[in-house]
């Protein structure tokens, strides 16, 4: 019996101690309350000490270029402070566009873009806001400049504004040898999204050439191209915008690149010297001495050919000598 009265005590105390806590919590909201109102009821007589300076006040505007919609584009709506919903106020709109692209609701300050809009022709329009008195057009707020930007679609393909290529390179050059570089623009926005982002690719000409992805560098894929073989080569590479995913549009351009010739064959002549027997060489009285001068020149010229190309010539210089 005890500890079940003591029990019940224990719940009781616990009960009243709760609602003394309530209870000041209750007290406290409601003095923060009456502050919150009291504040609020200075407000209204204008005597509020941390109220925000009078002003305009509106979202950043932005209008999607290309629209053809068949309603006007809402582009955003103007508020000054002072409006208090009476009627009373009548906004004005002045600046680039204002009554021809751009219209004004004097009553709401809604902003509609009444043309199609095209952002390469024109990225941004700055307009002047005025907020005047219905009645008198006594003016209630400074005027307040502001900018509409055209936001940009994916709307331009990559361009290689200086293709076709011409370029060359020497044959038997290393794998990944510097070609040329081909270069791309593209109209859209560079700022927004991905619609300029380029990425190159090689739509022929492999495997005897690549291209980097995002500078355009075509470089050598193939080692020993001999220009003996092959002399020239027909190279497409196209460049995609929104980093080549799906949707991305694209330009190609034409890239001729030509192998130059590089020291890699015996000349004509050492090969018709060596075919030579001694026996067959003309006799030392029928040469002149300018004669024997220019052999000799011809020697310094094969000296760098094989040993048995040498001791041909050395035969041959000691009998015309």
């Amino acid at each position: 019996m005890r500890e079940g009265l003591g029990r019940k005590l224990w719940l009781l105390w616990l009960g009243a101690l709760l609602c003394g806590v309530s209870s000041g919590l209750d007290r406290a909201h409601r003095r923060h309350l009456g502050l919150h109102r009291h504040r609020g009821e200075r407000g209204k007589e204008g005597q509020v000490l941390h109220r925000s300076k009078r002003g305009w006040v509106w979202n950043q505007f932005f209008v999607i270029e290309e629209y053809t919609g068949p309603d006007p584009v809402l582009v955003g709506r103007l508020h000054s402070d002072v409006d208090t919903g009476d009627g009373n106020i009548k906004y004005i709109l002045s600046g680039e566009g204002a009554g021809t692209i751009f219209v004004i609701d004097d009553k709401t300050g809604n902003i509609h873009a009444t043309k199609t809009l095209d952002r390469e022709e024109q990225a941004q329009y700055t307009l002047t806001a005025q907020a005047v008195a219905r009645d008198t057009n006594k003016p209630l707020e400074p005027p307040s400049e502001f900018i509409v930007k055209v936001q940009d679609i994916n709307d331009n393909p990559p361009e290689f504004l200086h293709g076709p290529y011409y370029a060359r390179v020497p044959e038997m050059s290393n794998v990944g040898t510097s070609v040329i570089t081909v270069t791309a623009s593209d109209a859209d926005d560079p700022t927004y999204g991905n619609s300029a982002r380029l990425v190159y690719s090689i739509l022929q000409g492999q495997p005897y050439f690549s291209v980097e992805p995002q500078t355009g560098v075509i470089r050598t894929a193939l080692p020993n191209m001999d220009r003996e073989a092959r002399q020239e080569y027909d190279v497409v590479i196209q460049a995609k915008d929104m980093g080549a995913h799906i949707g991305g549009l694209s330009g190609t351009t034409e890239v001729k690149i030509r192998l130059t010739d590089v020291n890699n064959n015996l000349p004509n002549s050492l090969k018709v010297t060596a075919a030579r027997t001694p026996s067959k060489l003309p006799y030392p009285h029928t040469h002149t001495h300018t004669h024997t001068h220019s052999s000799l020149s011809q020697l310094s010229l094969l000296l760098t050919h094989s040993l048995s190309d040498r001791l041909y010539l050395f035969i041959f210089v000691f009998f015309i000598a």
